[in-house]
């Protein structure tokens, strides 16, 4: 958005039609003569230029900001924005509302998630490294996609170099309650470490080899059966150790540099990185149905990730016209080991259950774009197009369950079990997209900007399982039901008298799903007077979106088609009203679509939060209408006082609840409520300051304090008669069922607070960070026959953060040391039950422990 100016009366009826010479002496003559002087002052003038640029309500994360902070990825970097929390310290809720109310997109273009429950990708595979700055939009225009209840997220990765640079670094992180401790591991592969599985984890060629011929295992003959059985009982896979845990780390270089090839202005631009690390999470897991309790578990998991990413930006610019090509990598790898012991409802004659399980969850996301932007005078055409995907192996999950015998053995009797499963999802993603942009120019130094874009995206899914179970194990001796796992299920002990694989595949065990989205928008940006600006606009998208299930023997379950089409208008308002201080309004139309997962009526069990789910194919589209005020005023550079208030209606919102498949076995599904209101305001200050002690060290610093407020006001609206589709029984039902009128909407918590203080000095720069996030209703419960299922309410509670960094001079080279600190006050992670009789149950919680890490990066 351009300057916008504050003339004087007389400068406007004289001196505007004058040319620059002879203002400039007519301005000489009148300091002559000493009189008044008439100048030209700047309204807005501390308007940053992210808010000039938009007329939208936004939040911004800057290089400068990603720096200060010391945030390893854009998940952290988010934390400190108003009105956003992130969820598993991966998906980001905006003023309250799930991921699914989120987007995001990289450059412009949208991304795929690799993870089979989340519409938006986790920003944890996004360093800060590659990124130049996160922006968040927190109203609705027509020139983005329909699907938009919170905000959008847009990622910007580095670009053209103004000067070349190179940067190494590398860090090295201690956690209180890992680091040193004695951990859980299984042997794995030698190439674990990287994230890179090497062919230990394929499927075994005796299995393989059935799958290709698409055999059942039923009718092979006992012995290939028995060579099949065998073939999957891996060791290094199988048997739990212990082990010492070593120090996090992390390594990464970035660098840039410009120059010049047949009149082009290019920029090339690449960064790269590693980090590893171990993690402890002992947890207890409690289940709950009416006044019994019926799971008692604890749990001790102890997880290896290592994520690789790289990035390589090429531009170029000559004159008026620029390209440019991004490909992004990441590679993230979770390796679990876990051991759960307890009391279980279902299990055999009252004894404890002991439950190792072993996995690997590998997501990779790719994605390479091309951008042009051309300007011919007034008219600008900007177009976009983009391939990604998005991908998650999870070979060799593995579950052994025996139970705790009276003398303290594990041991195999008729109802332990071992199971084994194999999961693979694809998302395959493409957009095109641009736009044609001409410019009007008005009388008074006005612009009225026209805009005029399409943008077509197709979303590809597939999701398979393989799972097995040994069955079995009836009638072993007493020395072989307690037998070490890799001698229990030895070859010895594999035939038809004892152990023989059996699979679990159905109609429902897989699915496909796609999404064709087609969208057309007009867009008007005007500045009504110099210090009024309206962008109205409309789009018009039509999305087909299909699932379908079926089993590996290619017979089709229940397949489901949701075809809809929506005008969706958007406006906002910007009047500058005074030096400084500037009011913006906005309304809206939006929509979100279920999810693949939500969708397709298939089962899946998510090992890392040890849940089961089942999509159901009644769900359809929710529709948001959006209304927001925001006053800013800015008190100098990167200073400023915002009030904002917003509310939403949904109608049809998706949400996650739970039902009984058995007495305390669960699964969660999703549903339409009738409807949601949000309402909420968001506070936020920013300030330098000069510390009030006139020491020459504190007198040196520029002093920064920054704080946000978010409340939100969320309430299910269900009156009496209301009727919902029951995604167990697929019939109408009662909304009453689900005790939906009054309560909060899923997922959204009632307050958010983000505070920073901290100085910049010359050399060095000191921030504290404090994040606080209320309780929210993370699953929702309901009254089944056999007794109340109460809600699963998180609890993030409060993280303090301090980052440290110091700028120092060596052997020539620029070098910075930095020291970071990470939840200081030692909070938990806590999901609870809460029941009237037992009281609170911890549903899954463990301790995090703090954080330190030491880091050292040089330029070059």
């Amino acid at each position: 958005m351009k300057p916008l100016y504050l003339f004087s009366a007389a400068l406007l009826t004289s001196s505007a039609l004058l040319a620059p010479s002879a203002l400039a002496r007519q301005a000489e003559e009148a300091s002559t003569a000493s009189e008044p002087v008439e100048t030209i002052s700047v309204r807005g003038q501390f308007i940053p230029e992210p808010q000039r640029r938009t007329a939208q309500v936004a939040s911004f994360v800057s290089a400068e900001d990603l720096e200060r902070s010391g945030d390893s990825n854009a998940a952290v970097a988010l934390t400190r924005l108003s009105g956003l929390s992130i969820v598993g310290g991966r998906f980001a809720y905006v003023r309250g509302l799930g991921d699914r109310y989120a987007a995001a997109l990289l450059n412009g273009s949208p991304l795929p998630s690799p993870e089979p429950l989340r519409r938006i990708v986790p920003l944890d595979l996004f360093p800060s490294e590659v990124l130049d700055g996160v922006d968040v939009q927190k109203t609705y225009s027509a020139n983005y996609g329909g699907e938009f209840g919170g905000g959008l997220i847009t990622l910007r990765t580095l670009r053209r170099p103004v000067e070349p640079f190179f940067n190494v670094s590398g860090s090295i992180g201690y956690n209180t309650v890992t680091t040193g401790e004695n951990g859980l591991t299984h042997r794995g592969s030698n190439a674990d470490w990287r994230g890179f599985s090497d062919r230990v984890r394929d499927i075994p060629g005796p299995l393989a080899e059935v799958l290709r011929n698409n055999q059942t295992l039923g009718s092979l003959s006992p012995a290939e059966l028995e060579a099949v059985s065998e073939s999957v009982v891996i060791p290094n896979l199988l048997v739990v150790q212990s082990m010492d845990l070593h120090p996090d780390y992390s390594v990464s270089g970035n660098g840039g540099y410009s120059f010049m090839l047949g009149g082009f202005d290019m920029g090339l631009v690449g960064a790269a990185g590693f980090d590893a690390g171990w993690s402890i999470e002992n947890a207890q897991r409690q289940r709950v149905r009416g006044d019994i309790l019926g799971t008692d578990l604890t749990s001790n998991l102890t997880s290896y990730e290592a994520t690789a990413n790289s990035l390589v930006s090429l531009s170029a610019e000559r004159g008026d016209h620029a390209l440019g090509a991004t490909l992004f990598y990441v590679h993230s790898t979770r390796k679990d080991t876990q051991l759960t012991r307890g009391e279980d409802f279902n299990a055999q004659g009252g004894r404890p259950i002991y439950r190792e399980s072993t996995g690997w969850f590998e997501r990779e996301l790719a994605m390479f774009q091309l951008t042009g932007d051309h300007s011919f005078g007034n008219l600008e055409a900007r177009w976009r197009g983009s391939v990604a995907q998005a991908t998650r192996q999870t070979p060799f999950l593995q579950e052994l369950t025996r139970l705790e015998q009276a003398n303290g053995d594990i041991a195999f009797t008729s109802a332990a079990r071992y199971e084994i499963q194999f999961t693979d999802l694809t998302d395959d993603l493409t957009n095109l997209g641009g736009e044609l942009l001409y410019t009007f120019n008005l009388p008074g130094s006005r612009e009225l900007v026209l805009m005029v874009g399409g943008d077509t995206t197709r979303t590809e899914r597939e999701y398979t399982t393989l799972f097995f179970r040994m069955a079995g194990g009836n009638s072993l001796p007493a020395d072989v039901q307690i037998a070490r796992p890799d001698f229990l299920f030895s070859p010895d002990n594999i035939g038809p008298s004892r152990f023989q694989l059996t699979e679990v595949q159905n109609t429902q065990s897989n699915y496909t799903g796609e999404l064709d989205v087609d969208s057309v928008f007009a867009q008007a940006d005007l500045d009504i007077t110099s210090f009024i600006r309206a962008t109205v606009g409309v789009r018009y998208e039509d999305a087909v979106q299909t699932v379908q299930t079926f089993s590996r023997f290619g017979q089709l379950g229940r397949g489901a088609v949701l075809d809809n089409d929506y005008v969706l208008p958007a406006a906002t308002v910007t009047w500058n009203f005074a030096n400084d201080l500037q009011l913006r309004l906005g309304y809206s139309q939006t929509i979100a679509r279920p999810q693949f997962r939500e969708f397709a009526n298939s089962g899946f069990f998510d090992p890392e939060s040890q849940r089961s789910f089942r999509g159901f194919d009644g769900l359809v589209d929710s529709e948001l209408t959006n209304y927001d005020a925001r006053l800013e005023y800015y008190l100098g550079r990167d200073q400023f006082v915002t009030a904002a208030v917003f509310y939403k209606e949904i109608l049809n919102p998706i949400e996650e609840v739970q039902f009984e498949t058995a007495s305390f076995v669960s699964e969660t599904t999703f549903l339409n409520s009738p409807k949601a209101e949000l309402q909420g305001i968001e506070l936020e200050y920013r300030q330098y300051f000069q510390f009030p002690l006139d020491i020459g060290w504190f007198r040196e610093r520029d002093w920064r304090f920054a704080v946000n407020y978010t409340y939100t006001r969320s309430e299910i609206i269900a009156p009496a008669g209301t009727q919902v589709l029951d995604p167990i029984s697929g019939t109408l039902r009662d909304a009453s069922f689900f005790n939906l009128d009054g309560s909060n909407l899923q997922g959204t918590p009632e307050n958010i607070i983000n505070a920073q203080f901290g100085w910049e000095g010359d050399n060095d720069q000191f921030t504290l960070l404090v994040n606080w996030v209320d309780e929210r209703i993370l699953q929702r419960g309901f009254n089944s026959p056999s007794g109340v299922l109460p809600d699963v309410i998180d609890e993030p509670g409060v993280q303090l953060d301090f980052q440290y960094r110091r700028r120092f001079q060596a052997m020539g080279r620029e070098f910075s040391l930095g020291l970071s600190g990470r939840n200081l006050l030692d909070e938990q992670h806590r999901e609870y039950q809460r029941n009237e009789t037992i009281g609170e149950t911890e549903f899954n919680t463990y301790d995090r422990g703090r954080t330190f890490s030491l880091s050292l990066s040089a330029s070059f």
